[in-house]
């Protein structure tokens, strides 16, 4: 060390004594300071160096106390949070095995207390569930609401048997069941919201409730409407059942005493909903398509020219009967006019040309008595084919439905059985009276044809009954014909 010192002096003194070198840069220059490389320098840097160490030590020794003793105290604070919890959870361990046995005490005196009665609480859960249901389903709860949240409960109490039910819950449910049975006997108007599908918002309407059975409206919309079960609400039916429905009950609504007749649903609107569903008669035969429409307009043929040709055979009737009485004057307005007249023309002819002649004119009678009655019996053979056809159409399409959609949802294969069994029913319906009006219309021809063929039989007697009249010209004898003139 004391070496050191003295090479440290030395080089000190030294560089104290040597002569400073001549600056050759301009007077006005300042030169930087050159780095001090001595011994002595490089001692005061290593000291320096040596404090800062031994100060950056002793600041991280305390901040390291620092956090010691911070974790220390937390570590002691969990230490006594650890044993408050461990106290506490043997405190309430102590109290749950007290617990449980007072629970297992008192368990044993509540049966002991409802003994028997936990047959009768069994009764009571039974029922109230029951009438939980007859509840809901019945539009009574338009009048007497939230009947089956107070069931619920009550049915949930007797199912837990968790508490013996007082003899006003008891009371409450003989009497709400009595209610039930009086509502559903009486006929009550009301005033009640009800839900349409053409509008958001209710509508408040006069309604009536048919006992248990159903709501009808008796406001300016006399229809049935329903009790939504899920909902619990009245709702609008989409449509109306079709029929004299509507007009009984604006008769039953307007009625101030005395009887008037009303159609009540036994079901609870279900037979009703059904019946709004029931396609009308122009919907069945929209149903048919195509092939529908042509049956259709085939009878509508047939009708027509089943009436005309009645009318015409009537006319011809009543013509040949008036001809009748007036044998001796033939008219030409009538057939058997015109059949006595060629018989009064042929009087002097020979018989068979006159039978021949009469033959020909009751055959022209006889077609015109017959004209167009071949087209209903071809109508009553075509009508069937059609319905056969459309059958067959409408299988195509539902299996044409079942192979793009499956078979889960019947509604995609309604339409095509539909159309099948329209178009069978309608060919059938203008098949069976085209076969009939036919079957009248020969036999009022036959009828007519078998008067002139009896007229026809009484000429042709009576004139062979009469003597050859005389030939105006004789035959000559064959030896004066030969003979000249």
């Amino acid at each position: 060390m004391a070496l050191l010192l003295s090479l440290s002096c030395a080089t000190a003194w030294a560089q104290e004594q040597s002569p400073e070198p001549a600056s050759e840069a301009p007077p006005e220059a300042v030169a930087a300071p050159a780095p001090d490389h001595s011994l002595g320098a490089v001692l005061r840097r290593m000291r320096q160096a040596r404090e800062a160490d031994l100060q950056a030590l002793k600041a991280r020794e305390t901040e390291y106390a620092q956090r010691r003793d911070a974790a220390r105290r937390r570590m002691q604070q969990a230490q006594a949070k650890v044993a408050s919890l461990e106290a506490e959870g043997r405190r309430m361990e102590g109290q749950f095995a007290r617990n449980r046995v007072t629970l297992d005490d008192r368990d044993r005196l509540l049966k002991d207390k409802i003994g028997a009665l936990k047959e009768l609480f069994g009764l009571f859960q039974q029922n109230a569930s029951d009438l939980i249901g007859a509840f809901v389903g019945s539009p009574t709860s338009l009048q007497y609401p939230k009947r089956d949240e107070w069931l619920e409960g009550f049915a949930n109490r007797m199912k837990a048997t968790t508490e013996v039910s007082s003899t006003a819950d008891i009371r409450r449910l003989w009497f709400e069941t009595l209610r039930e049975i009086q509502a559903r006997g009486e006929i009550v108007q009301l005033r009640a919201p009800v839900h349409t599908l053409t509008s958001e918002d209710p509508v408040r309407q006069d309604l009536a409730r048919l006992g248990g059975f159903h709501l009808v409206s008796i406001g300016r919309d006399r229809s049935y409407v329903q009790w939504d079960t899920g909902r619990q609400r009245v709702e609008a039916l989409p449509r109306q059942p079709s029929g004299p429905y509507a007009q009984e009950i604006a008769t039953w609504s307007e009625s101030r005493g005395g009887l008037s007749t009303l159609s009540v649903d036994p079901t609870g609107g279900a037979l009703v909903a059904l019946l709004a569903q029931k396609p009308t008669p122009r919907e069945r035969l929209r149903q048919g398509g195509l092939v529908g429409y042509i049956i259709l307009g085939l009878g509508g043929m047939a009708l027509l020219l089943a009436l005309a040709k009645l009318i015409d055979l009537a006319w011809i009737s009543w013509t040949m009967r008036h001809q009748q009485q007036r044998l001796q004057h033939p008219e030409e307005d009538n057939a058997l006019g015109r059949l006595l007249l060629v018989a009064r023309e042929g009087q002097r002819s020979d018989p068979e040309l006159l039978e021949i002649s009469l033959h020909d004119t009751l055959a022209r009678e006889s077609d015109r008595i017959h004209r167009f009655s071949i087209f209903l019996a071809i109508i009553a053979a075509v009508a069937p084919l059609l319905g056969l056809l459309g059958t067959v159409v409408g299988m195509i399409n539902t299996f044409q439905a079942i192979t793009l959609f499956g078979t889960g949802d019947p509604q995609t294969m309604a339409g095509g059985i539909s159309q099948a069994l329209i178009t069978t029913v309608l060919g059938l319906i203008v098949a069976v009276p085209a076969v009939l009006l036919h079957a009248l219309v020969r036999t009022r021809g036959r009828a007519q044809c078998h008067l002139l063929q009896t007229h026809m039989a009484q000429i042709l007697g009576d004139r062979q009954q009469q003597p050859p009249a005389p030939n105006p010209f004789p035959p000559r004898p064959l030896r004066a014909a030969m003979e000249p003139a």
